[in-house]
């Protein structure tokens, strides 16, 4: 994205819904440069139309910052997770935290059964790598042979929390084992300086001779 609209979608933040005439006079550019910066922001989603700005002369179109364009800006949830499990420990002890995380595994271990319920083996790891690639792992997943599989996360979204709370990786671990009812071994791990997540996944006996 080239910097003349990154400074169009961070006036909008700054000020609100803005009309044309507005930040041309604030990026000091012609009106029409900036219809045609706004079109590519419209057209790639990260801007919309918000609404009629009526005053003397003609009105004005606004132009606001859309859900998907918001989500340009920084965020810290991570941290702020962080944050929360440490006053958490701290007032309640590692034991507390360790619930915590067993919770997150029970609601994710719900969620993935109802998403693989009815399929054969290979369809629930593919189902698996599509749950884990929507929640941000960037996962993907391949058949090494008959009975293995090897499912890859590229990038790990809790990756502070995580460095900070090793016990959130072992409950990954067995969220994986529980989900599929199938021995899962991580060869690689992020947190030991890896490019990935990388986990060896065999099925089980009783549906090796299934496909």
């Amino acid at each position: 994205m080239t910097s003349t609209r990154r400074e169009i979608l961070s006036l909008i933040k700054r000020n609100g819904p803005m009309t044309v005439q507005e930040l041309s006079r604030r990026l000091e550019i012609t009106p029409m440069g900036v219809r045609q910066h706004l079109a590519i922001l419209e057209r790639d989603g990260f801007i919309a139309s918000n609404g009629i700005r009526r005053g003397q002369g003609r009105p004005s179109r606004l132009y606001g910052i859309s859900p998907e364009g918001d989500k340009l800006f920084p965020r810290t949830y991570e941290q702020l997770a962080q944050a929360l499990l440490d006053d958490i420990q701290a007032l309640g002890g590692a034991q507390t935290v360790d619930q915590i995380f067993e919770l997150r595994r029970k609601r994710l271990l719900e969620q993935y059964r109802a998403r693989m319920a009815g399929r054969d083996f290979r369809d629930k790891v593919a189902a698996l790598a599509e749950a884990r690639d929507e929640e941000g792992y960037v996962a993907e997943q391949t058949q090494l042979d008959r009975d293995r599989f090897v499912l890859i996360e590229h990038n790990c979204p809790i990756r502070a929390v995580a460095e900070a709370h090793r016990e959130t990786c072992r409950c990954e671990m067995a969220l994986f084992q529980e989900a599929l009812g199938a021995d899962v071994v991580r060869t690689e791990h992020i947190l030991d300086g890896a490019p990935h997540c990388r986990y060896i996944i065999t099925r089980p006996r009783e549906t090796s001779s299934k496909s």
